[in-house]
């Protein structure tokens, strides 16, 4: 009875463990988007970021010490040379000077009576009434008084020099850029008031990756343009740092801007490119079109008749903050996958999702395809 109700249940399960096995998943076709290189001149150099700074940028100082009563600027003024920028309470040093000058008075009429004095006993000495050593001792007195004389007019000129040291004058034609004491401050002498940056000379401070240090070096010369816009300044490189900076492994640098205009400002962003061309056109791709391993950088080549990718190696000479230069090897016109890289693998299947030639990212930017530009932080990673 028992194996009679079972044998229905049995003889589903055999139909259904000889049923035919259902057809395989259809093959995934991976959305992507494309773009069709053009191959254009190059220069190889690089393109720095970098900031507007004066060459010579002082702190500004009373060379003496008193309580600031007064400043006639703020930050962000621009001075003319001998302009007045500070004054400090003057009272004491004109009393100082006050003193000076009695002082200076006194040493002038003690001269002159010792003066009265030899012109006496030198007629004396001649005619035979006083001794030599008399007659020596009344000149050494006026030697004396001379000497106190010229040491009273030496100090009356520096207590002088002091009183006019209570007001700050700019040494130079400059911006202030920074104050560092406010009204009713008592000051030290040589206590920083001001920050004066020069406007004679501006120059652009920048880093330049270990890789490309010998390359900057031995070219010397650059342009510079400001991301505000404008014509390209020339410039040559001044100083280069003896080491690499600790935390980024990228050397300081400084380029001299030649006849820079008054629209310059300093802190303003600026670039610095250093051209020198290469002989065969390049191509430029996304960063997002690289794929990276061990084994180096590749990218995803795309066969507009099959409709399939293949893993093509490149050589990456140098990286900008959107874009990498390519080596040469890979011809105009060829199609690579500037999207969803990581999804894929040799021989898959794709489609478009921007259809096909479309605008490469070279043509549509022109100015980021004539020179690349260095990372911020001075990491570039193809010149190392």
């Amino acid at each position: 009875m028992q194996f009679a109700a079972l044998a229905p249940l049995l003889l589903l399960l055999l139909i259904a463990g000889c049923s035919p096995d259902e057809p395989a998943s259809a093959e995934v076709v991976r959305p992507v988007r494309t773009e069709v290189l053009t191959l254009r001149q190059i220069d190889l150099i690089g393109v720095f970021p970098g900031e507007v700074r004066p060459r010579i940028e002082s702190q500004l100082a009373f060379q003496v010490g008193g309580k600031l009563v007064e400043r006639l600027v703020q930050v962000g003024d621009q001075v003319k040379s001998g302009q007045v920028l500070a004054r400090i309470d003057p009272q004491d040093l004109e009393l100082a000077e006050t003193a000076a000058r009695a002082e200076l008075a006194a040493a002038e009429v003690e001269r002159s009576r010792t003066g009265a004095d030899l012109a006496r006993y030198t007629r004396l000495r001649e005619s035979g009434f006083i001794s030599k050593a008399e007659f020596d001792q009344r000149r050494a007195a006026h030697d004396a008084a001379t000497a106190r004389a010229a040491q009273a007019r030496a100090a009356l000129k520096g207590q002088s020099n002091k009183a006019e040291y209570s007001i700050l004058h700019a040494d130079a034609d400059g911006v202030v850029t920074a104050v560092d004491a406010e009204v009713g401050q008592v000051l030290a002498a040589g206590q920083p008031v001001l920050r004066l940056a020069r406007t004679a000379e501006k120059e652009v401070a920048f880093q330049i990756p270990e890789g490309r240090l010998q390359a900057v070096r031995d070219l010397g010369r650059a342009s510079v343009t400001l991301w505000t816009g404008g014509p390209a300044i020339e410039a040559t490189v001044r100083e280069i740092s003896a080491s690499a900076d600790p935390a980024t492994r990228a050397f300081a640098a400084r380029v001299s801007l030649h006849d820079a205009s008054d629209s310059v400002q300093f802190g303003m962003t600026a670039t610095v490119r250093f051209a020198t061309p290469v002989e065969q056109p390049l191509a430029q791709v996304p960063l997002s079109a690289l794929l990276r391993n061990g084994d180096g950088a590749a990218v995803w080549v795309l066969d507009p008749q099959s409709m399939v990718v293949k893993r093509q190696p490149v050589e990456v000479l140098t990286m900008t903050d959107t874009q990498a230069v390519l080596g040469p090897g890979l011809p105009g016109g060829t199609e690579v996958v500037t999207a969803g890289v990581h999804l894929l693998r040799d021989g898959q299947r794709v489609k478009r999702l921007n259809g096909a030639g479309a605008p490469s990212a070279t043509e549509q930017s022109t100015t980021a395809a004539m020179l690349p530009i260095s990372r911020r932080d001075g990491g570039d990673t193809a010149s190392k």
